[in-house]
């Protein structure tokens, strides 16, 4: 059965092995990291619970139990989660279940969707999305140690209804395949051309297709967008974080109108923090110990918001 397109199918030509599905990518940990998936235990009569979380469950030895926990934590850190298999609880840095909970505030059908979900991480979303029924997620990762994890919890899942190529979006040679619902999380703020990736987000929607846009969005002071220049919460490649005119501007310009969007939330400590599985500094050391509504480069502090768009007609 054909991978939502021919055209898709196509792009995995590369990653086709299943002793290499890293393809012709270079990086000296791979081969550490196709050794650790091969030794990862299976679980007997698995079942996945992609609804309420992404929770797996299946019969195993105790040994194999805690072989699945220690191989899992090789592969740190965890950036999204949380994922649970069995009593192995990965308790991820960022709870993306709270940012899953606010998608579903908009009451968007992902039911017989095909989708596309760029800068996808280790799949969180793309299982949740899964557990609203959608037809086929391809899901584009770059971070070899997200596609590491998404490799190692599809282990277990094992869905064909779910592909990831560890590429960017400007990198494929994608030009006949049209999505019904395309996916942008986290990613604007990133971009030194926010105008050049909404255009090849809108070139991959179908007519009447809609596009899913989370970002960070600055106070109205700041007019279009707060240019920080340099760090923004910690975070140094931060380049335009659009007010919400000014996204509603720069989405006009790309024949892109806002049909809903949610309310404003504030990044706090309770959603991004570090953990066990992600040890290293986190959100703590991106807002000021006093006021956590203030970032330490005196910016006002992350705030999040959705957007769904369609094309102008």
């Amino acid at each position: 059965m054909t991978f939502i397109s021919a055209e898709c199918e196509d792009l995995f030509l590369d990653y086709t092995d299943l002793n290499n599905p890293y393809g012709k990518k270079k990086d000296k940990r791979i081969e550490n990291w196709i050794s650790l998936l091969s030794k990862m235990p299976s679980l007997e009569n698995a079942k996945s619970d992609l609804l309420s979380g992404v929770n797996i469950r299946g019969k195993c030895s105790d040994p194999d139990e805690e072989e699945i926990e220690n191989l899992l934590s090789e592969l740190l850190p965890w950036r999204k989660g949380p994922f649970k298999i069995n009593n192995t609880f990965i308790d991820s840095e960022w709870r993306s279940n709270l940012k899953w909970d606010r998608f579903l505030e908009l009451d968007l059908d992902l039911k017989d969707k095909t989708i596309l979900d760029v800068g996808s991480g280790n799949g969180y979303y793309a299982f949740r999305m899964l557990g609203l029924e959608a037809a086929a997620i391809l899901c584009l990762e770059p971070n070899l140690t997200h596609f590491s994890q998404f490799l190692a919890i599809n282990h277990f899942i094992k869905t064909n209804k779910i592909r990831m190529l560890p590429e960017r979006l400007e990198a494929l040679e994608m030009k006949e395949t049209h999505f019904d619902v395309v996916f942008s999380m986290g990613l604007l703020y990133h971009q030194r051309d926010p105008s050049k990736h909404l255009n090849s987000l809108r070139n991959r929607m179908k007519e009447g297709g809609q596009l899913v846009i989370e970002t960070i969005v600055a106070s109205n002071e700041y007019g279009d967008y707060l240019e920080p220049k340099g760090p923004y919460a910690s975070m140094p490649n931060v380049h335009f974080v659009h007010t919400n005119k000014g996204f509603m501007d720069l989405a006009e310009k790309e024949g892109l109108k806002v049909i809903r969007n949610s309310t404003e939330v504030q990044t706090t400590l309770n959603e991004q923090r570090q953990t066990k599985w992600m040890p290293f500094k986190s959100y703590e050391s991106a807002v000021l110990e006093t006021h956590q509504d203030i970032t330490v480069e005196n910016f006002p502090a992350p705030k999040r918001k959705f957007y769904v768009l369609e094309k102008f007609s």
